[in-house]
């Protein structure tokens, strides 16, 4: 009955990181036939990043005028939390995908899904990240969600696929198997000249970095098997500056004692580690606000309410 009552908005937020994501790829793709850094669509992402414009600021104490747009992302996280990172980051998204194919029993997930003192570790990669922009090393551009995202679908994750779906068409055309006159190319070959036109590039280099971003991007997406939004978790920088803007919203979870029958269901799906089952308290600044564990609550114990904003140790 839980999950019936509030599965609409799960599917709200699923839908919202859908459509978000596939604009990331498809400016990406649009970016891919115009060589020369990101384009205007994609860089809408960036300038929505709080941490490029804190990093950028620190760096040289001057930002581009469009970063500004990432203030509206700190407006919301103020009063929302971090919303950011479970509705609106593809490469959150990215993640969350991922996480969902994860198998296991439910008590595997249960022991998986609660906080870990090893999610302070984030904020460790923050701390040194603004370090390095005061000192006039800009090393967010490698760990930041988006710029890691970028970059690994730049050097890694599209070569390969173009090579991967070359070297495919190729050997259909090679081979053009088929009984008579009716051979498999012509089915592939329109299928081929319309990727032609609107993805696959033609001689596009790869270099050694293209390997180790390969290999890391790989780490990375594995690891969410091993804990669901490992990235998001533990290494996010900007998953870090948001918990920490966020970390008094005025949107909070309330458990009823009197419905929760410490089931600990509410631990399967949550994607923060966020601690909802509340034995060592719920914490803000770890919370994404899927709802999963409101939707995974068999007793209705699990909402989630508006309350006027209190000073608290999270």
């Amino acid at each position: 009955m839980a999950q019936k009552n509030v599965s609409w908005i799960v599917w709200l937020r699923r839908a919202a990181q859908t459509v978000f994501i596939i604009l990331f790829l498809y400016f990406f793709v649009q970016t891919v036939f115009r060589p020369g850094g990101p384009g205007k669509g994609l860089a809408f992402f960036f300038n929505i990043d709080p941490l490029v414009l804190l990093t950028v600021w620190l760096g040289g104490h001057a930002a581009a005028a469009a970063l500004l747009l990432s203030l509206i992302t700190v407006g919301i996280t103020l009063l929302f939390g971090r919303w950011f990172c479970g509705w609106v980051c593809p490469f959150g998204a990215l993640h969350n995908l991922m996480s969902s194919w994860r198998g296991g029993t439910n008590k595997a997930r249960i022991d998986a899904g609660g906080y870990t003192p090893w999610q302070k570790s984030k904020y460790l990669v923050l701390l040194i990240l603004l370090i390095a922009a005061v000192v006039g090393a800009n090393l967010a551009g490698w760990l930041d969600p988006f710029s890691f995202f970028y970059r690994s679908m730049t050097m890694a994750v599209f070569p390969a696929v173009n090579a991967g779906l070359q070297h495919f068409f190729d050997f259909i055309y090679r081979l053009d198997p088929g009984i008579g006159k009716a051979r498999l190319t012509l089915l592939t070959e329109p299928i081929y000249r319309w990727l032609r036109y609107y993805l696959l590039t033609m001689g596009q280099p790869h270099y050694f970095w293209s390997m180790i971003f390969g290999l890391l991007f790989g780490v990375v997406i594995a690891l969410n098997f091993f804990r669901a939004r490992f990235w998001c978790k533990m290494i996010c920088p900007l998953g870090a500056l948001l918990g920490l803007i966020g970390k008094n919203p005025v949107v909070r979870l309330k458990t009823n004692p009197e419905l929760c029958h410490d089931c600990k269901l509410c631990l399967v799906g949550c994607q923060g580690g966020a601690g909802p089952n509340g034995e060592a308290g719920w914490k803000p600044s770890e919370c994404m606000f899927c709802w999963n564990c409101q939707a995974g609550c068999p007793s209705n114990a699990v909402s989630f309410q508006f309350e006027v904003p209190r000073s608290e140790k999270q």
